[in-house]
């Protein structure tokens, strides 16, 4: 945490003041930012990476 503001900064796939809430379905990375884009999925990613876990029968990075 920053020393002056109390601010924490969280690790990737975290979010929140004291970075206890994981990123949501669509979203990963630091401060939660980048969306998930991932084709072929339930929509959602790795919180930290942003890899995508495909439906049966797709591969590839955005399961395409």
């Amino acid at each position: 945490c920053a020393h002056v503001t109390g601010e924490c900064t969280c690790a990737p796939g975290w979010t929140g003041h004291d970075c206890k809430h994981p990123c949501d379905s669509g979203h990963w990375g630091q401060g939660c930012e980048n969306p998930c884009v991932c084709n072929n999925s339930d929509g959602s990613c790795d919180p930290v990476t942003g890899s995508c876990s495909c439906e049966p029968g797709y591969t590839g990075k955005h399961c395409e």
